[in-house]
């Protein structure tokens, strides 16, 4: 690696490339804002051996006894720890000039009186690798809270995935009550009310827009805004579409809860070719306890340490190192981006995940072939209707005796992912 071959002018920009980018993301489309740049929903955290580490305590408050004089104090269960952890990807962008394009340079300077558009197209490249890597890091982010798992570059094995996963508890994963209706108001109140019962507040749920388009197109949605407005109503009532801002109202008016909408591409190229993408899952919707949902963490780079002869340097966001040098053979102007920095969702114990895909209906051929009702299908298996009744009621249904097949299908799709297991382990199907 060389001087850059315009050094007197990366000199003049350099030290203020941290401004010029601001200036220049302040001008971008509003859709592009970076969450998680946003140190109200991520903070900042420097790891100084570039790993990265999310502690969750399952935490529950419970009420102390009362203690008779001169007895000993009763014994209360521990808290468990989850931990999830690991390396730090390296995060890496290239920008290069052509010889064609520093010529066209070099004639500029030799015309004379075009300081300030050298500049400018030397800027170009150094503003696209900052935030060439705010965009991977977006992705990263949205991808990671929806998921509860994000896939990354290995830099020990360039030609593999690395799957950095966040260990959502499966106590608190969950479907839907019908998934050819998909998400419904009732969906999200019956996650709402299974958070409070674990002694935590949802506050916010993250949603894609299609899903969130869809929503407020249920009939759920209509009713509620049309009780908010204080509008009486019947089954033959034709109720309008709310718009978002009632529909915002009239939900977080009922459930104290507010959402997040999702609708971000990122653009991603492999082998030249550009691909946009929606990093955030539409078939996950996320509950979350806080606002602050994690942490950004972030490593120092060796070359920022080590840093080579002749190549200019410049720290942008604290994480980001951006570096101007050329190469021969092929004569290139170079600029680079590199960083260490994941997004890592925290305090996953307070993390709802709702999966709108996830979710079984009525088997209604095999409800009219049991004649007598001792059976009942859940999805593809076929239980002892008392059964099925007795393990979901020990998993905290209230179902009574003669409850009806759909009964007994909606209190299966009101458990979360831990409890379904547990269901599928106490009960033996028919064959």
């Amino acid at each position: 690696m060389n001087e850059s071959l315009f050094i007197q002018y990366v000199l003049r920009f350099f030290p203020r490339l941290q401004t010029l980018i601001e200036k220049i993301n302040g001008k971008r489309n509003s859709q592009l804002t970076y969450l998680h740049k946003d140190t109200s929903i991520l903070r900042r955290v420097y790891s100084p051996d570039n790993k990265w580490e999310a502690d969750s305590v399952n935490l529950t408050y419970v009420a102390a006894d009362y203690v008779a004089l001169d007895s000993p104090l009763p014994l209360k269960s521990r808290e468990t720890l989850s931990q999830a952890n690991g390396k730090l990807p390296k995060v890496g962008i290239k920008k290069f000039l052509k010889e064609s394009e520093i010529n066209a340079l070099n004639v500029m300077e030799a015309q004379g009186g075009q300081a300030a558009e050298i500049r400018r197209k030397l800027a170009q490249d150094s503003v696209a690798c900052s935030v060439g890597i705010d965009e991977r890091n977006e992705y990263a982010f949205l991808f990671g809270l929806s998921n509860g798992y994000v896939a990354v570059k290995d830099e020990d094995n360039p030609d593999a995935l690395l799957r950095l996963r966040f260990n959502y508890p499966e106590e608190n994963q969950f479907g839907v009550a019908d998934v050819n209706a998909g998400l419904t108001i009732d969906d999200l109140k019956n996650v709402i009310s299974k958070a409070d019962i674990a002694g935590n507040t949802i506050v916010q749920f993250w949603i894609a827009k299609s899903t969130y388009d869809k929503l407020r197109k249920t009939d759920g949605a209509k009713e509620l805004v049309a009780t908010y407005n204080g509008q009486t109503y019947t089954n033959n009532t034709n109720l309008p579409v709310p718009t978002t801002t009632k529909f915002n109202e009239a939900f977080e008016d009922e459930t104290g809860v507010t959402f997040r909408v999702i609708d971000r591409s990122v653009i991603l190229e492999k082998d030249g070719k550009k691909n946009p993408q929606k990093p955030w899952n539409p078939n996950m919707v996320i509950g979350v306890c806080s606002t602050m949902v994690g942490a950004l963490v972030y490593g120092r780079l060796a070359e920022q340490t080590n840093p080579v002869n002749g190549v200019a340097y410049q720290t942008i966001d604290t994480y980001k190192l951006i570096a101007k040098f050329s190469k021969t053979d092929p004569l290139r102007e170079a600029t680079t981006g590199q960083a260490y920095v994941l997004p890592v969702i925290e305090d996953v114990d307070q993390i709802y995940q709702i999966d709108v895909t996830q979710g079984v209906t009525i088997n209604t051929t095999a409800e009219s072939a049991d004649t007598n009702d001792i059976y009942v299908t859940i999805g593809t298996n076929k239980y002892s209707k008392p059964a099925a009744i007795s393990a979901l009621n020990n998993l905290g249904a209230s179902l009574p005796a003669g409850a009806t097949d759909q009964q007994v299908i909606d209190a299966y799709n009101d458990l979360s992912k831990a409890k379904k297991t547990a269901f599928a382990a106490a009960v033996t199907p028919i064959s």
